[in-house]
């Protein structure tokens, strides 16, 4: 039990590290909750390939109004916790409802995926820790993550083949 404890300390940090580079995407009052994405062409004009979907993601449980969220969206070629991610989305906390946030983010290829997010309650950038634990929040897509141990890539990812609702409960310490 006591090295269990151990590890478990010494592994919250990278529990959410992959979440505090810099932004990509900027969502505030300007744009509601609704961005469109362009992903680079690959040579390929067949028309199933330039299908694209949408992805719904409702986030619940936020504690407070401080801040904001800042969501890393992961696929197989670079899986979490790879550092960058694919796409990296910030959402002001001025967009919450209650204790909830709902935004639509449109422009995904059909592929296997992942999202993770940090509630960045002091818009610092980085995830701040207390004694051993962090003081902000994370999420991963459809998953709540309880064990004892980092999550891995193959915890929350889904694969994208059609518009797509994802539930990320928020945690905290």
């Amino acid at each position: 039990m006591r090295f269990s404890i151990i590890v478990f300390i010494f592994c919250i940090p990278t529990i959410v590290s992959a979440q505090i580079d810099s932004v990509s995407t900027r969502i505030g009052s300007n744009n509601p909750a609704n961005v469109t994405m362009t992903q680079p062409d690959k040579g390929k004009t067949d028309e199933k390939t330039d299908k694209t979907y949408s992805i719904s993601i409702t986030v619940t449980n936020i504690r407070n109004r401080d801040g904001v969220i800042r969501f890393k969206f992961y696929d197989d070629t670079t899986p979490f916790p790879d550092l960058k991610g694919f796409l990296k989305v910030v959402v002001p906390k001025s967009e919450m409802v209650g204790d909830s946030l709902i935004m639509t983010l449109q422009g995904f290829k059909s592929q296997r995926m992942a999202i993770a997010l940090l509630d960045d309650e002091n818009n610092n950038v980085k995830l701040d820790f207390g004694w051993f634990l962090p003081k902000e929040g994370h999420a991963f897509s459809d998953y709540y993550h309880a064990a004892l141990r980092r999550p891995v890539y193959g915890d929350f990812n889904f694969l994208l083949i059609s518009d797509k609702k994802v539930f990320m409960k928020m945690k905290y310490y």
